[in-house]
């Protein structure tokens, strides 16, 4: 995976001034590949607080399809509570991360989110996601081809990682706490659902 080239990209973005703004809740992004010769690609997204994995299908892996997959949520969601539940993201130095300031504009021109990133070769930075990747990777091995893959099918599988109750949220599902957090109609902009029988929240 390319890395980015352009070292003023990192200017104010660095792990240490993540770090310094000393948040309880962010988001962590990563990308997750098709098999070499295949382009389309997995756009991932976690929520450290509600342990909520989010993935989008991507037909390459650039920085525009980065900007896609945010602009078609904030269409979603709206401006407003676009930026609220993504005002912090913390990422990789992927290539498709270097033009940072495209993601965190809306489509209306205000900014939307502000996103940093780890040092280099500290995935663990981002460890909640490194662990979805892990339960993802059940369904979808290392050389799977993505090629035929849909949105809905991702969705299935998403939904079927955050439904099970997580013993790190006493018991919980990350559906009902993101449910508690962001609301029904955030997670409908998700397209989330519930898997097997209802739980208390």
């Amino acid at each position: 995976m390319s890395q980015i080239t352009d070292r003023t990209v990192f200017s104010n973005r660095l792990y240490r001034d993540f770090c310094s703004l000393e948040l309880s809740s962010y988001v962590e992004m990563d990308t997750v590949h098709s098999s070499r010769e295949l382009k389309k690609t997995l756009l991932t997204l976690f929520f450290t607080k509600e342990k909520l994995f989010l993935a989008f299908l991507m037909n390459r892996c650039t920085e525009g399809a980065v900007r896609l997959v945010f602009d078609r949520l904030e269409e979603r969601m709206g401006t407003c509570e676009f930026a609220s539940v993504f005002e912090y993201i913390l990422t990789d130095r992927g290539s498709e991360f270097g033009d940072p300031t495209a993601p965190e504009t809306g489509v209306s021109g205000n900014q939307r989110s502000s996103i940093y990133y780890c040092d280099p070769m500290q995935s663990g930075q981002k460890g909640g996601l490194e662990q979805a990747h892990t339960m993802l990777r059940m369904v979808l091995p290392k050389g799977s081809s993505f090629e035929f893959l849909t949105q809905w099918d991702v969705n299935t599988i998403v939904n079927h990682i955050h439904s099970p109750p997580r013993e790190i949220l006493r018991g919980r599902t990350p559906y009902s706490m993101a449910l508690e957090t962001f609301g029904a109609e955030t997670l409908k902009a998700f397209q989330l659902r519930r898997i097997g029988p209802a739980r208390s929240i």
